[in-house]
């Protein structure tokens, strides 16, 4: 059974170039080097994310300008902005490791479960 912690865990939250900015300067992620099939798998799973907070205006891509949304999206462990897969698919920023492997993880083991079509057979009499 998955453990619900109380917070979500931001991610892809860079600095603006602000001296006195607490935020991860997005330039020290760039890895052109990242393994192609690692960067598809990751900026999937961030373009598919929960739409949870949408907010007023639209970010900008620290690199190139680009207008990257105004929604949060979230997996249910982390909370990271709609623009996070532009930076991962345009300019190849890498995600730290411990996110990877989470990727990884819940897309393996999905794919690990078997399928059950006996509640959804259940249904074609009435959808109550």
């Amino acid at each position: 059974m998955e453990v619900v912690q109380s917070e979500l865990i931001l991610l892809g939250y860079w600095s603006d170039g602000a001296q006195d900015s607490d935020w991860p300067d997005v330039a020290l992620f760039v890895d052109p080097s990242c393994a192609e099939y690692e960067r598809d798998v990751v900026e999937e799973y961030l373009s598919r994310g929960v739409i949870v907070w949408a907010c007023m205006g639209k970010s900008r891509c620290r690199f190139c300008g680009e207008e990257n949304g105004s929604l949060e999206l979230s997996d249910g462990v982390y909370i990271w902005p709609e623009g996070l897969a532009h930076y991962v698919r345009d300019h190849h920023v890498r995600l730290p490791e411990e996110f990877v492997r989470h990727v990884l993880a819940r897309i393996d083991s999905l794919a690990e479960r078997g399928r059950s079509d006996t509640w959804w057979k259940s249904k074609r009499a009435s959808p109550s």
